[in-house]
């Protein structure tokens, strides 16, 4: 070989190891700036109350709460129903965050804390997308459709929305799939290792039993996922078998998958020493001793929900597995066991969650429960790719079989696929799709669109329900509020405080009728100038028993005498006139609250409910466009501030949130300015080094 050769291969090694890395920093940096700040749900909140009391007392009893999801233990106490292991794993982010929540008021601590929290799982499915490209290189793809593809894991999947809460599937996919890239690992350098000693300093015995004690963590994280054991053993007796030896060595032949064994005991222990603390026996767990009991829906509801329904498909909410489709037979051609164990992984995980209580794992976006099998499912999209976007294979194992960009004149005769133009075509086509919908999840509060159409038999299966569809229109009326403030046009009436939240078709964006609370402010920008009138349509629900409201109605500061007109059946029109120009009104009127009255009745103190608010000038009904802006509610410690129905925010990503936390400008910075500084040197550097040159024709 001459000192050229060597060199440009030692150039293309160097890319090669740097591409993941980069992919990492790049993908984290978009996930930071991207992140939500917040929890979504009471089991976030459980293994969030999980890592504090570890970090502030040592235990992992936590104090009683209705809003968590507690199970008792053994000696008395409550714990997490949910598995230790990503309670203890954000430890770190929980001890950083309580000191940085120390530096502000009570009533805003939570915040940082949580905002800190979200880049948890930025990183875990940061490195997810990182470590799926080195597996695309490890099974001889070009580094070109290895990041492509990777890229496409990343953000035209939920992947992108799921990296922004603080659900236990990101640790559990990251868990199951460095588990399968060092298993293959570990059976790759064992097969090479005879003819071509691996550079690597990492002893062959490390990766296999890093893989068993990886098993063990997804384990840990979430027990569920257990039913992915019979594929990691169909792939190690597979590969057991491709290692026939004399029987003189059969011990040499079993090797890997003892080592695979004694890894996963390893990592068991701990697993299994908590729960006989806490439970009372190594394989009792917060799901109680009966798992059938949680395992009640019909299987052919779960399985067609799971995926294609529009409220939770994955083929909606992962489109690139289309690409799966096309892919699945060169792939399984050249990866005959990785793709029975895709198979095989993906099944078993997919028959568990059909007939799972709770299948669609709801407070998230797409499939939740599925997390853990999409990097395997979107493995087969490499052949896809590569043949897609070009690039010659990184010649690991069998380069020889991988489809490659046609040659001119070729079309796609030789690859079985179409001309590369059209799978391009198509290639480009599902990506962005996928990243519009994924977008779509990751701008919009998905508990919001919850708490607009909370049928879950509508929401889950009626196409012109579905959370796709909704969390667009959410999005527009967000934006059109948000301009409506901003600008302060004409025509434009703004909700500024005193009011509870609308009664009327969220799905619809109606902002009325709702209830005052108390002294509703409402800020009026007509339409036209010149004198005109105003008439407001409240209704007094009372009961009987209480007297009627008594009503104050303030004209920039001043009271006016409305004219009252009944509106049968007991609705009355307040009538009053304006002058063609903006005009601050305040209804005052005294309270109730109807839980006092009537057991499970609302427990809110409100007043009048406004039905309509209606303009008119010289008998002419003038344009009237409706804005919130009402004040937020402390945040702690209810996490409900971020969905609140009666607080509209323009997006669901931290800046949005910041800025309505109601601190001071110089705190929003020393929050604020880290976070974008860390983002933007992570993808700065990521970009560097993706974009390293390379060797020609090494792509």
């Amino acid at each position: 070989m001459s000192l050229e050769q060597n060199n440009s291969r030692q150039t293309l090694r160097t890319v090669q190891s740097k591409a993941p890395l980069g992919l990492l920093f790049l993908v984290l940096g978009i996930y930071i700036l991207t992140m939500s700040g917040h929890t979504y749900s009471p089991d976030e909140e459980t293994m969030l109350e999980t890592s504090r009391a570890v970090v502030e007392k040592g235990t992992w009893a936590m104090s009683p709460s209705r809003s968590l999801v507690q199970v008792p233990g053994v000696d008395g106490q409550v714990y997490s129903q949910y598995g230790p292991a990503q309670s203890f794993a954000a430890v770190p982010w929980v001890a950083v965050g309580r000191i940085v929540g120390g530096l502000f008021p009570k009533d805003q601590s939570g915040y940082p804390l949580r905002l800190i929290l979200g880049s948890y799982n930025a990183l875990i499915m940061a490195g997810l997308v990182a470590l799926f490209a080195a597996m695309a290189h490890a099974l001889g793809y070009s580094r070109r459709a290895g990041l492509f593809s990777a890229g496409v894991l990343a953000f035209s999947t939920f992947l992108w929305p799921h990296s922004r809460t603080f659900f236990s599937e990101p640790l559990v996919a990251l868990s199951l799939f460095a588990s399968f890239y060092l298993l293959y690992i570990g059976f790759a350098r064992r097969q090479t290792s005879s003819d071509n000693p691996p550079a690597s300093r990492v002893p062959d015995w490390l990766p296999l039993l890093a893989s068993g004690a990886l098993f063990a963590l997804a384990v840990a994280t979430k027990v569920q996922y257990v039913v992915t054991l019979p594929a990691f053993l169909l792939y190690l007796g597979w590969h057991t078998l491709a290692l026939r030896r004399p029987a003189s060595q059969l011990s040499s032949s079993l090797l890997p998958a003892l080592l695979w064994g004694v890894g996963l005991i390893l990592g068991l222990l701990p697993l299994f020493l908590y729960n006989t603390l806490v439970f009372g026996g190594p394989l009792a767990t917060g799901y109680g001793t009966n798992p059938a009991s949680v395992l009640t829906t019909p299987f052919l509801e779960g399985l067609v929900g799971l995926l294609f329904s529009t409220g939770k498909g994955l083929i909606w909410y992962a489109l690139p597995v289309l690409l799966t489709l096309f892919g699945w037979f060169p792939f399984a051609r050249k990866h005959r066991p990785e793709a029975a164990f895709i198979a095989l992984l993906s099944i078993s995980i997919l028959a568990l969650f059909s007939v799972y209580s709770f299948w669609p794992g709801d407070g998230s976006w797409g499939p939740r429960y599925l997390t853990p099998a999409l990097p395997f499912l979107l493995l087969p999209i490499l052949p896809v790719v590569q043949y897609a976007v070009g690039g010659k294979g990184s010649g690991v194992r069998n380069q020889e079989t991988i489809p490659t960009a046609p040659q001119s004149g070729d079309g796609g005769r030789r690859s079985g696929f179409p001309s590369g133009t059209a799978v391009a075509l198509a290639v480009a086509i599902v990506v962005a799709l996928g990243f519009f919908i994924n977008l779509m999840g990751a701008l919009v509060n998905f508990d919001t669109y919850i708490n607009v159409v909370n049928d879950d038999a509508t929401r889950y299966w009626k196409p012109d329900a579905s959370p796709v569809l909704g969390h667009i229109t959410l999005l527009n009326q967000r934006t059109e509020e948000w301009s409506l403030q901003a600008f302060q046009r004409s025509g434009t009436t703004i909700f500024r405080g005193g009011f509870s939240y609308s009664e009327g078709d969220k799905s619809r964006g109606e902002f009325l009728p709702r209830w005052t609370t108390g002294s509703g402010i409402l800020d009026v920008n007509p339409a036209a100038s010149g004198p005109l009138s105003i008439t407001l349509r409240l209704i007094d629900h009372r009961p009987p028993q209480l007297p009627r409201a008594t009503l104050t109605i303030l004209l920039n500061g001043n009271p006016v005498t409305p004219q009252a007109v009944p509106v049968p059946p007991i609705s009355t029109d307040y009538s009053f006139a304006l002058e063609g120009n903006r005009s601050r009104i305040i209804l005052q009127t005294d309270t109730w609250n109807p839980s006092e009255l009537e057991e499970g009745g609302r427990n809110e103190d409100i007043g009048l409910k406004l039905e309509s608010i209606t303009l008119t000038q010289s008998g002419h009904t003038l344009p009237n466009s409706m804005a919130e802006s009402l004040p937020l509610p402390p945040y702690y410690p209810q996490p409900r501030w971020y969905y609140d129905p009666g607080t509209h925010h323009l997006a669901d990503v931290w800046p949005v949130y910041l800025f309505s936390t109601g601190m001071g400008r110089k705190t929003m910075l020393a929050v604020a300015l880290p976070l974008i500084a860390l983002s933007a040197l992570l993808i700065f550097a990521g970009w560097r080094m993706l974009v390293v040159r390379q060797p020609r024709g090494k792509t």
